[in-house]
């Protein structure tokens, strides 16, 4: 299969490699969409802490291509998206429902392997089924669902008003969502002009 692999900080490369096989509770995905995220720029950058070389990308949907022995809700030919972030559940911290601070975390494109491949193992329980969605919509089930954790702790609710500092991708998510969840006026905040446009038009629509 054809991937994406940074062997090292500011280096690219495109190899071919043989196509990985599941695991017991593992799927394998042929992936048909992969966002980039910073924390892949920060990958490339050597600004990260794990070990090189890594395939990038942990924003992707795509097609069950085989499952492992153990696996129960999928079967090939499904649409899927992954949560990347992978928690032991054993740990002090999971044991407090703290999974994102994991002390043995890993993240499918971060410390595994990732999305920027033809190919992608995942575990069952970090799937979810997309139906008939897009795969361009399912990659951003990452991304939308930081910002739909951010609205949960804020406590945000219909007919409330909200200024947004930033209009990258995830300013921008967030936009679209709160005008959808019934904000009554969005302020978005940014030094680029660009963004700010983008916003403008969503906060409009």
């Amino acid at each position: 299969m054809k991937s994406l692999k940074i062997p090292e900080p500011e280096k690219t490369v495109v190899e071919d490699l043989p196509q990985p096989s599941p695991g017991p509770t593992e799927l394998l995905i042929k992936v048909m969409a992969c966002g980039i995220c910073g924390t892949d720029i920060h990958i490339f950058r050597g600004e990260y802490f794990g070990e090189y070389p890594i395939i990038p990308g942990h924003e992707f949907s795509g097609i069950v291509e085989e499952v492992g022995i153990q696996v129960t809700r999928f079967k090939p030919g499904d649409h899927v998206a992954v949560e990347p972030n992978i928690a032991c559940n054993n740990c002090y911290n999971c044991l407090h429902n703290r999974q994102n601070f994991c002390l043995n975390w890993d993240a499918v494109g971060v410390t595994l392997p990732g999305g920027m491949a033809q190919y992608v193992l995942a575990p069952e329980q970090n799937t979810f089924d997309i139906g008939d969605l897009l795969f361009e919509a399912g990659a951003f089930m990452e991304p939308l669902s930081s910002v739909i954790h951010g609205l949960q702790k804020v406590e945000f609710k219909p007919g409330d008003r909200i200024a947004i500092l930033g209009a990258g991708p995830i300013g921008l998510l967030m936009v679209q969502t709160v005008k959808h969840m019934g904000a009554v006026e969005v302020t978005s905040v940014d030094k680029n002009s660009a963004r700010l446009e983008a916003a403008g038009k969503f906060v409009l629509i």
